[in-house]
């Protein structure tokens, strides 16, 4: 029976933790064991750059009762400058594990609401010790994004990976099954596999992936975070200009029409829509620069298929038809209070002219 001769499980959970948070000073108050996020795979590592790396360094670890035994889970944290922070718990596969014990073991996983509670104590120490590098702190608890990757780095005699698929379907683990799934299924889970060399394989699924890799290299793991940590923001954005929107509507009810006499009321709105379109729309931007696709090479295409599959192009369509609405708006209150000035200027000069026939009239009286 095909078995794991060394691999992991990788859980990831991210959060929307601040505003921005400052690199530099996460780096300075962690010090030992801090890492910037550098590719570090040759031929492929330069189709991608990272604007501001994340930072990642360790925390202590804990066990769990899995693989019937006791686990060491050791913790990664990783710092997003546009507000992010990530946890990822890195769980041993023991030696000689088989596939259908790693599909039992994955579907527990799956349902285990004791990840998330744990990865909310976590962040929770984290955003208190980062301190002044957590710019703005503000958890949103409902807008957490989770993943899973399935990292073997050896296999029980099999090297290449044709004879691999034909000894083991990845999509029932993919699916967090324990029994054989339709053909249909299998091609529809398995539509989106990579390799580059014959001996690793590498599978994008929406919740979670399969990767072999003997390398070692962790490359395509740092990818896949990633990419989750941009959805994640495009997520919570996108909410925020919903809340905007609805906040808007509200206030132009209240007003109904614009009174000459109110301008200073509309100027404040106005003004307050103005700042909703600049901020939302440079965060919205750092997030879609912080990474940089420069070749359309093996990397390029894991990353871009990964945004596809997380619907990044949906997020960004709704986030920019919604700022569209908010800038509309702001020009139509302005050119509104533009007109009423237009009513106020006529008006004044209507009320001169009509004080000076006035004052004529005296005088000839």
């Amino acid at each position: 029976m095909l078995s794991i001769k060394k691999g992991l499980i990788i859980i990831y959970r991210l959060f929307d933790v601040a505003s921005e948070i400052n690199l530099s000073i996460v780096e300075s108050k962690v010090r030992e064991g801090a890492k910037r996020m550098r590719l570090s795979k040759h031929p492929y590592m330069k189709a991608l750059q990272f604007t501001d790396p994340p930072v990642s360094f360790e925390l202590n670890g804990f066990t769990k009762t899995l693989f019937e035994g006791t686990i060491h889970i050791n913790v990664v944290a990783k710092a997003y400058d546009f507000g992010v922070l990530s946890l990822a718990f890195y769980i041993s596969i023991p030696e000689g594990t088989t596939f259908s014990s790693l599909e039992s073991v994955a579907k527990e996983l799956d349902t285990d609401e004791g990840i998330d509670e744990k990865a909310k104590e976590y962040i929770g120490q984290l955003m208190h010790n980062l301190g002044e590098a957590v710019i703005r702190p503000s958890l949103k608890e409902q807008f957490m994004e989770d993943y899973m990757i399935f990292a073997i780095q050896g296999l029980d005699q099999v090297t290449d990976m044709s004879d691999f698929l034909n000894q083991y379907d990845p999509s029932r683990l993919l699916l967090y099954e324990t029994r054989e799934v339709s053909q249909h299924t299998r091609e529809e889970t398995l539509r989106h596999r990579f390799s580059y060399y014959p001996d690793d394989l590498i599978i994008v699924h929406i919740d979670n992936a399969f990767v072999i890799e003997p390398s070692g290299s962790s490359d395509i793991f740092d990818i896949l975070e990633f990419a989750n940590a941009q959805i994640l923001e495009l997520r919570y954005y996108d909410s925020v200009l919903d809340r905007q929107l609805s906040w808007i509507y509200r206030e132009l009810s209240k007003r109904h029409v614009v009174s000459a006499f109110r301008l200073r009321d509309y100027e404040r709105l106005g003004k307050k829509v103005t700042e909703i379109v600049t901020e939302l729309t440079e965060v919205t931007e750092k997030v879609d620069n912080a990474l940089k696709v420069t070749e359309d090479v093996y990397y390029a295409k894991i990353y871009r298929t990964a945004m596809m599959l997380f619907r990044s192009r949906d997020w960004e369509m709704s986030i920019q038809e919604k700022l569209q609405v908010v800038t509309n708006t702001s020009k139509m209150i302005y050119d509104e209070i533009s007109t009423k000035r237009g009513h106020l200027l006529e008006l004044g000069i209507i009320i001169l002219i009509v004080i000076e026939i006035v004052i004529l009239l005296v005088m000839e009286w």
